[in-house]
């Protein structure tokens, strides 16, 4: 990083911390780092675009901190991930965010606040793929709805602990949010309850791209259950070869093809659906209502 760049992240950053974003203004930052005022918009169009790259260049820094404790590790070991949830709040603490990241919460500013929504949304987004790693890919429709229920569980936890115990330990918080979670995880994949698709993470960070990705993830297994349903079904040999080659041919026609026949998948899930195996049978209804959705998203997308 150029040396004049990194005195004027540096000297902001110091005044956020003491003053505040509101109370900090460019002059006090030009004074602080003993840069000029052309230098300054040499690197920064405004004072929002360097309240941006502080809290990117802290952000960078907590997040690979937190990648480092996952090397050589077990991803699905729950104690690396308490450890990494730790290692993050103390970070949090050290680098005093918690006033900042309510400040740019509560300004009236649009692009701090899409700013701080959008790493809000990468958390959840980071939360839920280890949550993957933790309970498995048979838990994934239910995941996103946990991460958002952790990452909002430990943020009002870890804040209301410290008003109360200001020498309340990181982990503590971490531990206990997360054995809460875990009886969450076998009550809602008891119950089947989703109250949000995974899917949506790509809608809220404008991927649209990675949701057929994480459909098609979804697709297969129910495809798989489709051809298990198949091989057990009393049928001959030959019914069960042509059910197959319609499965098949709705898989390729849907996810293989740049513009799937939309006509034609319609006639093959009526063909289906009116099969004595299929009928009344929940899992058809679940690949129904997938096919219907990859084709709506890659609609979208053409």
């Amino acid at each position: 990083m150029n040396p004049k760049k990194k005195q004027l992240l540096d000297a902001a950053y110091q005044l956020f911390v003491e003053k505040g974003y509101q109370s900090t203004s460019i002059q006090d930052i030009l004074d602080q780092s003993v840069v000029s005022k052309g230098t300054f918009y040499n690197y920064f169009s405004s004072k929002n675009e360097l309240f941006i790259d502080v809290f990117n260049t802290v952000f960078e820094k907590m997040r690979n901190a937190r990648k480092e404790i996952l090397v050589g590790r077990d991803v699905s070991d729950y104690e690396t991930f308490i450890q990494q949830g730790n290692c993050y709040l103390e970070l949090m603490q050290k680098y005093k965010l918690y006033t900042l990241f309510e400040e740019a919460i509560a300004s009236n500013e649009k692009e701090l606040k899409a700013f701080m929504e959008n790493n809000r949304l990468l958390e959840i987004e980071w939360t839920y793929h280890r949550l993957r790693d933790l309970f498995g890919e048979a838990k994934t429709p239910y995941l996103l709805d946990l991460a958002v229920i952790y990452t909002g569980m430990l943020q009002y936890a870890m804040y209301f602990f410290r008003q109360s115990e200001r020498n309340t330990q990181p982990e503590r918080v971490v531990r206990y949010v997360f054995n809460r979670l875990t009886h969450l995880v076998e009550d809602v994949s008891r119950t089947e309850e989703q109250l949000i698709p995974p899917r949506f993470l790509s809608v809220w960070l404008d991927r649209p791209q990675d949701e057929v990705v994480i459909r098609k993830d979804l697709f297969e297994k129910t495809n798989a259950h489709m051809k298990q349903l198949i091989t057990l079904s009393v049928i001959s040999e030959e019914s069960k070869e042509a059910h197959d080659e319609v499965l098949d041919f709705i898989y390729e026609e849907l996810l293989e093809r740049k513009k799937p026949k939309i006509h034609l998948l319609k006639r093959a899930l009526e063909t289906l659906a009116e099969d004595p195996i299929f009928t009344g049978q929940e899992i058809m209804v679940r690949y129904q209502e997938m096919v219907d959705e990859i084709v709506r998203i890659r609609t979208r997308l053409q």
